[in-house]
């Protein structure tokens, strides 16, 4: 008969995949976002920024990638929180992780992964981008198995830049029935091969290769088959069970390498001739006696080294939701004694906030500083935050709470030059078109570091002559100037410390709202979103198909439908009847299931009965993914448009 305790883990884990569809609520209070003028089309999130002691912090650009908000992709902040560049998108439309600086060919580049995300791990490729922002290399894995996966993506140490390391998470059949742990009962399972390589550059070669089934046994493993939300539960390919979950790699200048396994909860010596073992640290098999506990960590690398010590440095998250090892996550400095395998514990660093430390169940990192301080990414949490030697805290940034689910796998700090091939973009404003608004300038230029001063000049048409009519200091992302006479065409320059012009705008016609719109503006602009009143009908033509088959009329739209002042948030989507309809039924297949999970363990084992459960899950998901793909009827479904709160529509157009 199955155990109270197996029961208990079954059942858990039913309700957690039962109601993952309600996890994530991206408003603009969980998840707050940007909006610029000059560039309404990004979405950064704002980082909410606490500082401790601003004559202590390293200067240098923070490197964020945030998944699971309204536009994940790579970003630079200054260390006052402000935007640099935004990059959504700036490598194809997926979710990007660890942006860095490298040296790649003896100049700065930007690294980073660029992938499609998948259930703990992520299929993609590394990009390698110049200081313009321009992709000049793209790194795959090589030989025959998956593409590369977003847990390391770096170029290799002490190898001048030619080469770099990455992951890949590889599912293989295999037969878990030889140990009753694997909750196999017959047939043959699948699993995930934990491999990494180093690649060459520029000709894709495969220089070493190195795979976890061939060097560590399953049995090692501290998460089972169907035993967390990203074991995996070993009955298909799809949710191969991931008993190692490499996540980091490093080497060290006699071609060793180091790399660390979550689910091992081990952190491993690799030679680099052979690929064996030469110590391992953590674990079911430790190589070493410690005088402190750790689990579950991520990106472990060298610090120093030599034939009787060795210095590591890692972010132990203490935990992944489920099991714990300690009572907060924290990044960790140890030291290795080879002659009398010893590990003891350096140095520590815990969240500056909420008192007690914080505990990532997932992700994050710890980037050792010239200064001798660390930045920290608290991983599932999207916080960060910098500490000098001594632990103390000079600057701690949140991206989101907690409950928007936008989580981050890694940060960094670095000096960085950039000079993109883009112009600078500007957008101008005149609330009475002449002189007594005068003209306002919102000016921005996304991803440049070496403005220092904006300046402005306006004609009477767009040929011009310009004049200059004033200059001001760059402030933060968007800049915003007022210049006294109304100004019907404009441009701008973005000048540096030296005076010289690094680039011009294009010339720009000055907005001038409508009669109707001059109600919702003051002098620096309109609101946006003032809704409609409900049941107002836009009449419009339009007896034609849409691009999607969808059939418009002549009747206009009802503006319930469309427009509503309830969403506050640019992005985010509101369910209408169809959305509700989906959530009621989500409620009561996670009421049947859970009927039928309980009447079901009395007689079988728990986690047979969580495989069914996860099946039928599976199932049903795609019913539910297929009925969203329905024709569209504006008389029946009751649609609200991904909008703003705050944004004016004059009319709402087709639906696209």
């Amino acid at each position: 008969m199955a155990t109270h305790e197996s029961w208990c883990s079954a059942l858990w884990l039913i309700l957690s995949l039962l109601f993952v569809h309600t996890s994530a609520d991206l408003t603009n209070e969980t998840s707050p976002t940007h909006q610029f003028k000059s560039r309404p089309d990004l979405h950064a999130p704002i980082i909410e920024l606490t500082i401790h002691r601003p004559e202590l912090i390293l200067p240098g650009y923070l490197f964020l990638a945030p998944y699971r908000n309204l536009a994940p992709g790579p970003h630079i902040y200054d260390n006052y929180g402000e935007l640099v560049w935004a990059g959504a998108g700036a490598a194809g439309p997926r979710t990007a992780h660890m942006p860095h600086v490298c040296q790649y060919k003896g100049k700065d580049h930007l690294c980073f992964f660029q992938g499609d995300q998948h259930h703990g791990y992520a299929r993609g490729f590394g990009v390698i981008m110049d200081n313009t922002y321009k992709v000049v290399k793209t790194v795959e894995s090589s030989g025959a198995g998956a593409s590369s996966d977003m847990h390391e993506f770096r170029l290799t140490p002490f190898s001048d830049g030619k080469t770099a390391l990455l992951t890949v998470y590889q599912p293989r059949p295999y037969d878990l029935t030889v140990n009753a742990r694997f909750n196999m009962l017959e047939g043959m399972g699948f699993i995930i091969d934990g491999v990494f390589q180093e690649i060459d550059i520029e000709t894709g070669d495969v220089l070493f290769e190195w795979r976890s089934l061939d060097h560590v046994d399953p049995s090692q493993s501290w998460i089972m088959p169907a035993t967390t939300d990203t074991s995996g539960n070993g009955l298909d390919t799809l949710t191969a069970w991931d008993y190692f979950h490499v996540n980091s790699i490093d080497k060290n200048k006699n071609g060793d390498y180091l790399i660390s396994s979550r689910h091992t909860s081990a952190i491993y010596k690799l030679s680099g001739r052979d690929g064996r073992i030469l110590w391992q640290l953590g674990g079911s098999h430790s190589t070493f006696q410690s005088d402190f506990k750790f689990g579950y960590q991520h990106e472990a690398r060298w610090v120093s080294e030599n034939t009787t010590h060795t210095v590591l440095s890692f972010f132990d998250n203490s935990g992944n939701a489920y099991n714990y090892t300690n009572e907060h996550s924290q990044g960790v400095i140890v030291a290795i004694d080879h002659r009398a395998n010893t590990a003891s514990l350096i140095r520590a660093w815990g969240a500056p906030e909420p008192s007690g430390g914080l505990r990532s169940a997932s992700q994050g990192n710890m980037q050792l500083l010239p200064n001798g301080g660390a930045l920290i990414c608290w991983g599932e949490h999207a916080r960060f935050s910098e500490h000098l030697a001594d632990g103390s805290a000079v600057m701690y940034g949140r991206l989101a709470l907690r409950e928007s689910n936008v989580m981050m796998y890694r940060a960094h700090k670095f000096n960085w030059t950039a000079q993109p091939t883009t112009t600078p973009t500007v957008w101008t404003f005149s609330k009475s078109g002449d002189s007594v608004s005068g003209t306002r300038f919102y000016v921005s230029w996304n991803g440049a570091t070496e403005v220092r001063t904006w300046r402005f000049n306006t004609a009477a048409t767009a040929s011009g002559p310009f004049q200059a009519a004033g200059d001001t200091p760059k402030q933060g992302f968007e800049t915003e100037y007022h210049h006294g006479e109304y100004a019907e065409w404009t441009y701008v320059d973005a000048v540096d410390e030296h005076g010289r012009v690094l680039a011009s705008s294009g010339p720009l016609r000055t907005f001038v709202p409508s009669s109707t719109l001059v109600n919702y503006c003051d002098e620096r602009g309109c609101q946006y979103n003032k809704a409609v009143p409900e049941n107002f009908t836009i009449p419009y033509d339009a007896d034609v198909q849409t691009d999607e088959n969808y059939l418009s009329t002549n009747r206009g739209y009802r503006t319930q439908q469309y427009y509503s002042p309830r969403d506050s948030f640019s992005g985010a989507i509101s369910k209408g009847l169809r959305g509700r309809t989906a959530s009621f039924l989500w409620i009561a297949v996670a009421f049947v299931a859970l009927l039928a999970a309980l009447l079901l363990m009395r007689r079988s084992r728990p986690m047979a009965v969580v495989n069914n459960i996860m099946a039928s899950i599976r199932a049903f998901s795609q019913l539910d993914r297929s009925a969203r793909r329905a024709r569209w009827t504006p008389e029946k479904d009751e649609i609200e448009m991904l909008s703003s709160s705050s944004e004016v529509y004059e009319s709402p157009g087709r639906r696209r």
